[in-house]
């Protein structure tokens, strides 16, 4: 019989933070994919999501878009990372060792369920356009 790991509290909570950002990430791009498909009706065919192994819990590497229209590729991976980013993601390009997870359109979730996605994905970009936007004004000393 093998004995139990040991590990110090710390250690679990850091584990368990970690998984928890991968759920979200999970949670986070399926919301990512709808908004993509209800924006590119037809051209996203899915959307890989690459982490570096050893990221910070908010961290990606790369966002790359399979698609239909290869020219629109960038436009696509554009407005995927200003999602994922406005969802509280941050890229991190580094050259380091990567996985990828890989998120396709759903047809097996609700219609109610896309429409929450694309929903929760829009009003994190209209919040984050509105914060730019206060930005300048802010810098200048207005209330």
């Amino acid at each position: 019989m093998t004995p139990a790991i040991h590990r110090p509290p710390e250690l679990l909570a850091a584990m368990q933070r970690t998984a928890e950002a991968a759920r979200q990430l999970d949670r986070d791009a399926f919301a990512v994919m709808c908004w993509l498909d209800a924006e590119f009706p037809g051209l996203v065919i899915k959307l890989e999501v690459q982490r570096h192994y050893s990221c910070n819990d908010d961290q990606i590497a790369h966002v790359e878009p399979r698609v239909t229209d290869r020219p629109r590729r960038h436009e696509v991976r554009d407005a995927a990372e200003k999602a994922l980013e406005a969802l509280g993601w941050s890229l991190c390009p580094e050259g380091r060792d990567v996985h990828a997870a890989f998120y396709r359109p759903s047809r097996e979730a609700s219609a109610h369920a896309h429409l929450a996605a694309i929903d929760r994905v829009q009003k994190a970009l209209n919040a984050t356009a509105r914060s730019e936007v206060s930005r300048p004004l802010a810098d200048k000393g207005a209330p």
